[in-house]
């Protein structure tokens, strides 16, 4: 597995525009997301253009559009089936 690979950059854009889409798809505006995560705008737009969040908000707004149980279990998966080797 190659670190360079895949950037982190990409991953969180990545991430973003899969965020909005979801909102979109909802017909949300990043208001009213915001409102009912009790966020602010910003925040919700920062997600969105893939710059710094925290993992809080990441997972308040997989939990609003109800992918928080799907990304609970991959991470599970991928925690119960560990053969990966220790970079140190």
């Amino acid at each position: 597995m190659s670190l360079e690979a895949i950037k982190i950059k990409d991953v969180k854009e990545k991430l973003g525009d899969w965020m909005k889409a979801i909102r979109k798809g909802k017909n949300l505006s990043q208001e009213e997301l915001a409102t009912a995560l009790n966020l602010s705008r910003i925040t919700i737009q920062n997600l969105e253009s893939g710059k710094n969040i925290t993992i809080d908000t990441l997972l308040k707004v997989l939990q609003y559009f109800d992918a928080l149980d799907s990304f609970h279990q991959y991470v599970s998966s991928e925690a119960q089936n560990n053969t990966y080797k220790s970079l140190y």
